[in-house]
């Protein structure tokens, strides 16, 4: 066994010990997963130095640490996820605080839809930001083990469908009442091109489903699935952002435009990401 000391509170030695040990693994940010990886380890105030071991020959095998532990770290919440599903990405923080904005701006109790939610983390930031005026939330997806941990993350409330999309949002929306009354739509939606997906982390590739990456070969398919569907989907005040990388931004404009959609590109600051902001004509 590893020298790890069996204490409430382990050591910074063992720490930094289990951080080089993971960095000759080839983990980047070996000191923080050997700190998360270290927490999930103590059960009961003691180290469990067996389950620690366990866990950090997962991750030596390229499992992702939040599959691992069980949860991430999105926008100040923990979001739970596991094996075999897509793990919230820090960038789409800029889509759930975009979202939210757009949420506030709505008036009383606005219809809000998460499509291709995976685990849920944009209905996750809006249903605990705004619960002063109870939106109505909704959110899709087709994989039953990512709508499992999304029903952990939301409030019992919320309307947790399962559907292939875009095809069927038609039909999950009639049975909610709402077809045509959507205040505000969210979707980080696969958009990696096709042809790109192997360029993606090894633990992306191996351990997240590849539809939850691939968006067709310009990656822009499900994209421009979903501004296909605005107009039916949304209210005439409703608004659809869509999050995307910024250099797919200017292919996705004239498909909005030519479907009679005002579409305004808003960039993130992290130089990628940029989020469409897809309406009707006011």
């Amino acid at each position: 066994m590893p020298g790890w000391s069996i204490t409430a509170e382990p050591r910074a030695c063992d720490v930094t010990e289990l951080a080089a040990r993971l960095r000759r693994a080839g983990c980047v940010f070996a000191e923080d997963e050997a700190r998360i990886l270290t927490d999930a380890a103590i059960c009961d105030g003691v180290l469990d130095a067996d389950l620690l071991e366990t866990l950090v020959r997962r991750r030596e095998l390229g499992e992702p640490p939040e599959h691992i532990v069980g949860y991430v770290e999105f926008a100040g919440l923990r979001l739970s996820v596991g094996p075999g599903v897509f793990i919230p990405r820090q960038r789409s923080v800029f889509l759930a605080s975009s979202t939210l904005d757009a949420v506030r701006d709505a008036g009383e109790q606005p219809v809000v839809v998460e499509a291709y939610c995976g685990v849920a983390p944009i209905a996750s930031v809006i249903a605990a930001g705004v619960d002063a005026r109870a939106p109505e939330l909704i959110v899709v997806d087709h994989s039953p083990a990512a709508l499992t941990h999304a029903r952990r993350n939301l409030p019992a409330a919320v309307r947790v469908e399962r559907a292939a999309l875009p095809g069927e949002m038609d039909a999950v929306l009639r049975r909610a009442g709402v077809l045509g009354s959507v205040d505000v739509m969210a979707a980080v939606a696969p958009y990696v091109p096709g042809t790109q997906r192997d360029l993606l982390p090894a633990e992306a590739t191996d351990h997240e489903p590849a539809d939850s990456h691939d968006g067709g070969p310009d990656g822009l398919d499900a994209v421009r699935g979903l501004i296909d569907g605005a107009r039916r989907w949304c209210s005439v005040s409703g608004v659809m952002l869509l999050e995307c990388h910024r250099d797919q931004a200017a292919a996705a404009l004239p498909h909005a435009g030519d479907r009679g959609l005002d579409c305004r590109v808003r960039p993130s600051d992290d130089g990628q990401t940029a989020v469409l902001e897809v309406r009707a004509p006011q």
